[in-house]
């Protein structure tokens, strides 16, 4: 087996580490309430204020289309992060 076939099989086990849910679940079974609540509030707070940077930018409220695509942007880089701190920061 080559380096190529070792790292395309690895892919995915990344992805999944960096985008997957290993955060929460590390998250959630810790008995830190305080912890989940700041971390689904800092969520929402992220998320408006990607909002309220759109508004200034652009002079009016994001459209359907822009709006799910922030959306999708956060929830993707709120990830990374809860995956980082969560999982590939506790070794």
């Amino acid at each position: 087996m080559d380096k190529g076939e070792s790292s395309a099989k690895n892919a995915p086990g990344l992805l999944w580490k960096w985008f997957g849910f290993d955060g929460w679940k590390e998250l959630s079974t810790s008995k830190r309430i305080g912890a989940q609540v700041l971390y689904r509030v800092l969520f929402v707070a992220g998320f408006a204020s990607c909002i309220i940077v759109y508004t200034s930018v652009f002079g009016n409220d994001p459209p359907l289309t822009p709006l799910c695509g922030m959306m999708l942007g956060w929830f993707l880089i709120f990830q990374v992060m809860m995956n980082f701190v969560f999982t590939a920061g506790s070794r």
